[in-house]
């Protein structure tokens, strides 16, 4: 158990809230969420050793791989709902860098790098999902895909125009080291792409145990803009700004939240279906007070 922060080492903290694995439904263990109140970082404790976090994934975490790859190449992906997530994150990306060298960290089956255009990128993924990463190697072969993490020593230091954790970061024990790693890996000028949930965010305080990016035991950190502009000052990364992205994370957070809330307090989901309309209306409030529940930080190594 952390007695102080791990990210700006103030020895205070408040409990922010206990929760439990709602993905599992295991209310019988339940997990502390703290705040510092030097930097407004939380962290879950205990935290998880890796070989027991391992099993709080379950093997169909990432969906019907080998489905959603036959979708991609039919073209039918691309059409879907769904595939706006991913579009999101494109557009995004290109405001800032139009081509080059990218690592997406944490890349899962690799869908944001399927959707990048293979003749202005040159596009590498890692992750640990064995599984997915042999079935699209099988079937998509311009994309470069490793088992492991970002300390991969395949991965070659001063190579990258861009690196990008979509949602990742929270998931990962020292966090630090992993910027520290990103930063070897980023050529001079490059860029560095980080979408969290955000700790300050209204939902956050709206929500509390009920906010559906809480997700114990799997987010081992609870970022906000403050802590992860620490954390790359640390690395030598500069922040460049800090963007209340993306729209579809956020509303996919505000429909679980309301959902969790409504069947902890009445025992059905009731009360979510007669406040659903409002759900659109709530990014309005964030705009607002410039609170969103999804959090993208854009950094440069210089």
């Amino acid at each position: 158990m952390k007695d102080q922060c791990p990210v700006c080492a103030c020895p205070n903290w408040k409990l922010f809230t206990t929760s439990f694995d709602r993905l599992f439904n295991r209310p019988e263990r339940m997990w502390e969420v703290r705040r510092c109140e030097g930097c407004g970082l939380g962290w879950t404790s205990p935290p998880l050793p890796e070989e027991e976090l391992v099993h709080h994934y379950p093997p169909a975490y990432l969906g019907d791989t080998a489905h959603t790859i036959e979708a991609f190449l039919a073209g039918t992906l691309q059409r879907s709902r769904s595939w706006r997530r991913e579009t999101e994150k494109i557009a995004l990306l290109e405001r800032y860098v139009s081509g080059g060298h990218i690592l997406d960290v944490g890349c899962g089956e690799g869908k944001f790098l399927w959707g990048l255009d293979s003749k202005k990128w040159q596009r590498t993924g890692v992750d640990f999902a064995e599984e997915a990463l042999r079935l699209v190697k099988a079937k998509i072969h311009d994309i470069t895909l490793l088992e492991g993490t970002i300390f991969s020593p395949q991965l070659q230091a001063n190579k990258f125009d861009v690196i990008t954790f979509w949602h990742v970061l929270e998931h990962l024990p020292d966090p630090l080291k992993v910027l520290e790693r990103a930063y070897q890996l980023l050529r001079p000028g490059g860029w560095l792409i980080i979408s969290v949930p955000n700790f300050a965010s209204l939902q956050a305080h709206l929500f509390g145990r009920y906010w559906y990016a809480i997700d114990v035991p799997r987010h081992l950190y609870h970022f906000a803009p403050v802590p992860l502009e620490i954390l790359l000052r640390k690395v030598d990364l500069r922040v460049h700004e800090h963007l209340f992205f993306s729209p579809m994370a956020n509303i996919h957070s505000l429909k679980y939240s309301l959902i969790y809330w409504s069947e902890a307090y009445f025992g059905n989901r009731l009360p979510y279906y007669l406040l659903k309309p409002l759900l659109f209306a709530f990014p309005l409030l964030e705009r607002w007070n410039g609170k969103y529940g999804m959090l993208t930080t854009i950094a440069k190594k210089g």
